[in-house]
This record gives structure tokens, C-alpha cells and sequence, in this order.
């Protein structure tokens, strides 16, 4: 009973529209601001502007704590030059959503926003909100997210996703594994990185926490030297490619 009640107040949709409410935040504003990648198009698209021929594999990128910046971008590049959709949801759309965390001084959470429910959270909307797409393919749709966007991903429900990518994050918050968590995982981190690491000593990666062993279908790569950003370094993106073609359902 406790357990209900405590998420109906966490995820409580409202009345009117498709209006998703987070403690507060509406976050279907975050899936009306995305920005959308498509193969064969030079312009970024938005969630009513898409036209392809036939449905597409599509990924769910969730950015950064700065927002869509050059990193999430070049990612979104990569991946519709591989012939995938991505759809880049805009937690900065969201009414009151304020930065929550320091870049410069390599601090991922100040507690401003509750970013473990909300980001979440945004990636389950537009999971919902793709299944009534045309442009989708509904059979290979995959998550992924950088850093505040990979612990979103990381802490996301398994509703269906065809793959888990988490890039920049370590895997260091507390997740209940179930016995649904089935879905594909690879973590991405290099083996240095100033957000985890003190002194410059390596940190504990995603392999070294209690939910890797229980996984069935997982994958770890670890880039040597030391590094935030993934984007830009040719095997995350040749990993993060072949971990996704392998699994696309033809």
C-alpha cells in the first residue's frame, strides 16, 4: 500500500493533454522539446516534423547535465550516420528545471532537481510517446545517456528498451535489479574520470558493482587514460555501434 501510494505521488499524470508530472516537473515538456536525428536529413527535427519512408531503429539519448551540447550532438551524428533515429529529449524544456550541477569544478549533483526521478522519467515518456510514432520502428528502440543522462538511463525501467547504453557514468547509485532486468547493457567510462575519480586514481567502474554480476547480457569498456566525454573517441564509438547493430531485430 505504501509502496502505491509513494509512486502515484511520484508519477502522477495530470488531467489534461499528455502532461507527466514528476514531483512538479511536467515532463512530456522535456519529449515536446527533443530534438530529432535523422538519417538522409541535414536538418534537426522535432517530434512533429519527422517524414521518413519506412520506420527506423531509434534511440532514446538522454544528455548531459549541461543540456544538448556539442557532445550529446556529435554522438546523435554518429548514430544517424548508422542509420538510426535519435531522439535527443530536452530536460531544460521542462518549467523551473535549473542546472544541477557544477561542470567546472566536476560536482554531478548540487540536489537542486531530483534528476533520479526525473530523468528516469523522461526516458519512459518518450518510450510511451514513440509507440505512436509512424516513424518508429516499435521492435528496435534502445536507451542511452552521458553522465547525469547515464545515471538516468542506468536507473530507468526496463519497459521494452532493446539495449542500455550508459556513457560517463559509473553505475554508482543504488538500483533494485528485478528479475526483468534482461536488456542488453554496455557501460562506457574511461578509466580516469574527474567526476569519480579522486587523486587520479582509477574508480570503481560498473563491473565492480553488486548489479553487474546479475546481469546475463553485458558488456564493459573501459578507455584508457583519463576523460569525461565518450563522443569523440573512436573505439566508444565503434563499441556503442556494434553493441547496438548486433541487437537491432530485423
Amino acid at each position: 500500500m505504501i509502496k502505491s501510494l509513494i509512486v502515484v505521488l511520484l508519477f502522477a499524470f495530470s488531467k489534461s493533454g499528455n502532461a507527466f508530472l514528476v514531483q512538479g516537473y511536467d515532463v512530456s515538456k522535456a519529449w515536446e522539446g527533443a530534438q530529432i536525428y535523422v538519417p538522409s536529413n541535414f536538418l534537426v527535427k522535432r517530434v512533429t516534423t519527422v517524414r521518413v519512408e519506412s520506420p527506423m531503429p531509434v534511440v532514446v539519448l538522454l544528455h548531459g547535465c549541461g543540456g544538448i551540447g556539442d557532445h550529446e550532438k556529435k554522438w546523435a551524428q554518429h548514430l544517424k550516420s548508422e542509420g538510426f533515429i535519435v531522439v535527443l529529449p530536452d530536460s531544460f524544456a521542462i518549467p523551473n528545471r535549473v542546472v544541477n550541477c557544477i561542470p567546472s569544478s566536476d560536482t554531478p549533483n548540487i540536489g537542486k532537481v531530483p534528476t533520479n526521478d526525473l530523468r528516469p522519467a523522461e526516458a519512459e515518456f518518450a518510450m510511451r510517446m514513440i509507440q505512436e510514432q509512424v516513424w518508429a520502428d516499435k521492435r528496435n528502440v534502445f536507451l542511452m545517456g552521458h553522465s547525469e543522462g547515464g545515471a538516468g538511463a542506468f536507473l530507468t525501467k526496463e519497459v521494452g528498451f532493446k539495449g542500455i547504453v550508459v556513457s560517463g557514468f559509473s553505475c554508482g547509485v543504488r538500483r533494485k535489479v528485478g528479475s526483468a532486468d534482461t536488456t542488453p547493457f554496455i557501460a562506457i567510462n574511461w578509466e580516469i574520470d574527474p567526476y569519480f575519480s579522486k587523486d587520479d586514481i582509477p574508480q570503481r567502474q560498473c563491473s565492480d558493482r553488486p548489479f553487474w554480476k546479475d546481469r546475463t547480457d553485458k558488456v564493459e569498456i573501459i578507455l584508457k587514460g583519463k576523460g569525461h566525454a565518450t563522443a569523440f573517441d573512436h573505439l566508444a564509438n565503434q563499441e556503442v555501434i556494434k553493441f547496438l547493430k548486433v541487437r537491432v531485430q530485423k
